[in-house]
């Protein structure tokens, strides 16, 4: 038998059997226009949407590992129960005081929200503390995040990042296990920079038993 004589003669099977897969490929294209789209924004994107959102006069910092400071279990919201991938912990400044906030990666999610500084110290102090080692470096985040070079920014140092290889480089009293017990946030900041002589100099800055302290070391 033919293939036109086969449908001819199971012509209503066929219609049937056609109908289906067609509505089953509609369906299957609906599905896929619906499901949620990857709407993270870029650092630049948060800075703007922290401005806006918050009235900053001035952005310090920013940085993706928000959970370390904002830990405030009376919050609506935290970074560990967010639907977004991960979120940006902005530090800002409004009438001369520090503003900290977090922006979650896809705003369309979650609002940007007020958080807390679990430290003792300002982040305008932090800056302090790496400008006495001869950091000289200027707190300032501008529109447009990638307008400076890679690395410009002082970065966070958490979690696996913070380990022993890394810690060992620093002249630390009591080694990597007794400095890490002394850590009141599991965290140290992060910055490198050549001075005057063109030698590259590294520092890490983190408060130890409610001290502020610096380690430099020379590349």
């Amino acid at each position: 038998m033919s293939f036109s004589g086969f449908i001819k003669r199971h012509k209503i099977a066929v219609i049937v059997i056609s109908s289906a897969l067609l509505v089953c490929i509609v369906g299957f294209i609906v599905f896929i226009a619906i499901l949620p789209r990857d709407n993270d924004i870029k650092y630049n994107e948060a800075v703007a949407l922290a401005r806006k959102q918050f009235g900053l006069d001035k952005v310090l910092w920013i940085d993706t590992h928000a959970g370390v400071f904002s830990r405030d279990p009376n919050a609506e919201l935290t970074p560990s129960n967010m639907r977004s991938h991960y979120a940006y912990y902005v530090v800002g400044e409004k009438d001369g005081a520090e503003i900290y906030c977090v922006v979650p990666s896809n705003p369309l999610l979650e609002k940007p929200f007020l958080t807390t500084w679990n430290l003792d110290f300002t982040f305008s102090q932090i800056i302090e503390k790496f400008n006495e080692q001869g950091a000289r470096y200027i707190a300032d985040v501008p529109n447009d995040y990638y307008d400076r070079e890679f690395g410009s920014y002082i970065r966070l140092v958490v979690g696996s990042d913070l380990n022993r290889g890394m810690i060992e480089r620093y002249s630390i009293d009591g080694g990597y296990s007794a400095f890490y017990e002394r850590l009141d946030v599991k965290a140290v900041f992060s910055y490198e920079w050549k001075d005057d002589d063109n030698i590259t100099r590294s520092c890490i800055v983190a408060q130890e038993n409610g001290e502020l302290k610096a380690y430099v070391r020379v590349s």
